[in-house]
Order: structure tokens, then C-alpha cells, then sequence
């Protein structure tokens, strides 16, 4: 039987609207990540400063397995839109009041938090609202239109951060975005219950723990992500204080970023559904070797364009591949286990990373903290390629343990 969430006009009605939110998204989000490290760095922020925005995704990520168990009785759809609601309305007042470094800083982990408390609800609606034969493909549309309109919001952000203050243009682009989290209260999709079953943790750390694959992917992804994220700290005070960068310069590089991001969905949405999501998630940890090696090599900020298209291609395939793993790996009744597990690891790397690099910066050069990151990489990305080159297998059978 045909699920009724799958019937064509449903499908259209809901990309329609989840293309829209995605559109809205990329406006702001592209600002946020591009501009705000470098901000704060320009407003005389220290190493400290940067690490907490460039962790704030992160402690979003941490917190997400406590937000699964919250929201688990709860329909995806309004979780989904409610935070992304909340979370853009909350960043909108903070830029109202945030006058310091810090306050950003403060402003940003808020954001972030609520933001990505929906993170298992989200993989579980995109399961339920797309067919499992084009489910990355449509995914990978849906983020072209992210892709485009963070083309010209980057550009236009660096140009306005030069004559306006940056809290305005942070705050214009997040009051852009939230019709676009409003519209997603529209989508259909029908189901029992919520998206997720309210298990207590130590299950669900036993269950997945017991998927081989998925936890050498979880293992490989903490070494590969603790070096990528060292570097991500070290990128926004390169380009201020080893390559003196123009904030117009920044969003021309966002822009070469998301525009080849705009190809790279629609190609690697159609390798993950007639392939592996593993395979493209190795290939896409082998491209992004090439960032910190760029960083290291460039002798003026010019040279760093060509590793933004690298770039572009590999981050397509990672948000991709974030969510599409989950859905390859795990049983149907399990997505949410999975997206807890990944969000609470990706959090404590994400949270802890940049303020490892913030250490190591009072000690070494910062293409020297590059080069440990960079290390982490490799060492991540050997233990990824012998999971690629593994036969596909259903996630293991298990025994469902309730919460009493």
C-alpha cells in the first residue's frame, strides 16, 4: 500500500513549501556564518570570542538527544517550525540589545540551540514526506534554493557591514528568514503519535552501540570532525589577521561557496539515491582535506577562492549525507535513536574543538594549529574509507525498551 504522505500532489505541495522555508533559510544563515566570527574578530573579540560562535552550532547538537526525549510525543511538523519560529524571533531582539563581543557571542549559542532542538524531528519528517527512491534528490533541489539565495546575501551582507552596523544587517536577514520558518507550519503529513518513542538513554547508547557500521561512521566522524572543527575556529582569524581580508571579499568567498553548492545537490542527491550515502560521505571528507591545506598555502586571500569551490562541493555532500546515513543505517522506528546519538556527538567535538584551538593559538601560529587539525582529518577519513568499502546491511534487529 502506497503511504498516503508519498501521493504526488502531496509531495509537490510539500517541497513547494519546504523549497520556500529553504530559501529563507539560506539568507540568513549564510550572514550568520559567514560574517559573524569575522565581527566579532573585528570588534576587538579574542580567540575565545570566536570559539564560542564558531562551537554555538554545536552546543546546539549537544543539547539535541535532551530535546529528542522532550519532543518525542509530539508531530514532527510543528516542532520542526516552532524552533526555527522561536529560535530566528529570539536572535532578531538580541541584535537589538547585543553592543559587545560577548553579547554576540551569547546571542548566537541561543539561536543555535533552539535552532537545531529539532534536529530528530526534521530527519524523521524527511523520511515520512519523501519517497525513499528520490528522497536526496529532492533534499538536494530543496538546497539549491538555499544555495541561491545565500549567493546574494553574502554579497550584499559584506557590502552593508562596511556602512551599516553589522547587528542591523545580522538582524534584517534573520527577520527575512522567518516567514519562510512561519510556511513551514503548512506541511502535510500523516502519522501516529510523534516522530520518536521516549526511551531512556542508556537503550538507546546500548542499541546503537551495537550497529557496527554505524558506530565505526560515529568514531570516524570524532576524529575527522575534531580537526575540522580546530580549523574552523582558526579560518575567521586568518582572514582578518594573517590575510586582512575586506568584508566584501568574505561575501564574494561565501558566494563562490554557496553557488557551487547549487550544482552539487542535484548531482550528489542523485549518487546517494542510485548508490551509497557512506561512499559519498567518504568522497566528501577526502574533498574537504583540500580547505586547511589551502589556508596553509595561500599567500594572499585571492588564492583561497578555488578552495571555496572544493569547499562548496564538499559541504553539499555533507548535509546532504548527514541526514541520508541516518535513513540508510537505521530502521524506520529508529531515526530519531540515530539523530540523537550523531547530534549528541557532533556536540561534544563541536563544543570542545574550537576552544582546543583557541588554546593551542597562544602557543603556535595559526597555520600551525591548522596543520594538527588537519592531522585529526586524515586519521578520520582512514578509518571512514574502510566503512565505504563495506556491502550494505539492515541496521540490526533489537529489542524496543521503554521508558517507565
Amino acid at each position: 500500500m502506497t503511504d498516503p504522505n508519498w501521493l504526488p500532489s502531496r509531495v509537490r505541495r510539500n517541497f513547494q513549501i519546504d523549497v520556500f522555508g529553504a530559501i529563507c533559510s539560506g539568507i540568513f544563515v549564510s550572514v550568520l556564518v559567514t560574517f559573524m566570527p569575522v565581527v566579532v574578530r573585528r570588534m576587538g573579540g579574542s580567540p575565545t570570542d570566536v570559539a564560542i560562535i564558531v562551537g554555538a552550532p554545536f552546543v546546539g547538537h549537544l543539547l539535541a538527544p535532551f530535546f529528542t526525549y522532550l519532543y518525542a510525543h509530539l508531530r514532527p511538523v510543528p516542532v520542526v517550525a516552532g524552533a526555527s519560529t522561536i529560535s530566528r524571533s529570539l536572535f532578531v531582539a538580541g541584535m537589538l540589545v547585543a553592543t559587545t563581543p560577548l553579547m554576540l557571542a551569547i546571542t548566537t549559542v541561543a539561536f543555535w540551540i533552539i535552532a537545531i532542538s529539532n534536529v530528530a524531528a526534521y530527519t524523521a519528517l524527511m523520511r515520512g514526506i519523501y519517497p525513499d527512491s528520490e528522497r536526496a534528490y529532492v533534499m538536494g533541489k530543496v538546497r539549491v534554493g538555499a544555495s541561491i539565495a545565500a549567493i546574494a546575501s553574502a554579497a550584499l551582507a559584506g557590502t552593508f557591514i562596511d556602512v551599516v552596523p553589522a547587528q542591523w544587517v545580522f538582524a534584517g536577514a534573520a527577520l527575512l528568514s522567518l516567514p519562510g520558518a512561519i510556511a513551514f507550519f503548512n506541511i502535510k503529513h500523516e502519522g501516529a503519535g510523534g516522530f520518536g518513542t521516549r526511551r531512556p538513554i542508556v537503550a538507546i547508547a546500548r542499541d546503537v552501540w551495537r550497529d557496527h557500521r554505524y558506530r565505526r561512521l560515529l568514531l570516524s566522524f570524532a576524529v575527522f570532525g575534531w580537526g575540522n572543527l580546530m580549523n574552523f575556529a582558526v579560518f575567521p582569524i586568518m582572514l582578518v589577521d594573517r590575510f586582512d581580508a575586506p568584508n566584501t571579499f568574505i561575501g564574494i568567498l561565501s558566494a563562490v561557496t554557496s553557488a557551487t553548492m547549487v550544482g552539487a545537490y542535484i548531482v550528489i542527491g542523485h549518487l546517494i539515491d542510485r548508490g551509497s550515502s557512506l561512499r559519498q560521505t567518504f568522497i566528501g571528507t577526502l574533498l574537504i582535506l583540500v580547505v586547511p591545506i589551502g589556508y596553509i598555502v595561500s599567500p594572499s586571500y585571492w588564492f583561497l577562492l578555488p578552495v571555496a569551490l572544493v569547499a562548496g562541493f564538499a559541504q553539499a555532500s555533507g548535509e546532504l549525507t548527514y541526514h541520508t546515513n541516518i535513513v540508510q543505517l537505521a530502521r524506520p522506528d529508529r531515526i530519531a535513536d540515530y539523530a540523537a546519538a550523531q547530534s549528541l556527538l557532533l556536540g561534544i567535538r563541536g563544543t570542545l574543538a574550537p576552544f582546543a584551538a583557541s588554546f593551542l593559538l597562544g602557543v603556535l601560529d595559526p597555520r600551525g594549529v591548522i596543520l594538527i587539525g588537519l592531522g585529526f582529518m586524515v586519521a578520520g577519513t582512514i578509518i571512514m574509507a574502510g566503512l565505504a568499502r563495506e556491502p550494505a546491511k539492515p541496521a540490526p534487529q533489537v529489542e524496543v525498551a521503554t521508558a517507565t
